[in-house]
């Protein structure tokens, strides 16, 4: 299986290269990092047009960038909630719900192909 033909998996990678260059970010903001660890952010957000590159190969740009859209505010949010503890209202948890719900339905989209 070539996985550039798989949205959902790319559509998770291109996320996973989202909390690891928030999150470092976020820690130079901090002061928990130096400044020099951006060039590490910057690199990774260069590399996330390259395998969004291979994606488009094997799908629609509205449907790549919708489900690493969805992927990314889902784990950055949860990187804000479990690493750096912040908060969120009940109403921002039910649009976390809708953002499982839509992935779902890609998911399903995508098998049935």
């Amino acid at each position: 299986m070539n996985i550039f033909n798989n949205e959902i998996i790319l559509g998770l990678s291109l996320a996973i290269i989202d909390i690891v260059s928030m999150g470092i970010t976020k820690n130079v903001v901090l002061g928990i990092l130096t400044q020099n660890w951006l060039a590490i952010a910057f690199i990774l957000y260069g590399s996330q047009m390259l395998i969004f590159k291979h994606g488009l190969e094997g799908t629609s740009m509205t449907t790549l960038n919708l489900i690493w859209n969805l992927f990314s505010n889902i784990v950055i949010t949860l990187l804000g909630l479990y690493y750096f503890k912040e908060k969120i209202s009940h109403l921002e948890i039910y649009g976390i719900l809708f953002a499982f719900i839509a992935i779902f339905l890609f998911g399903l989209n995508e098998y049935q192909k």
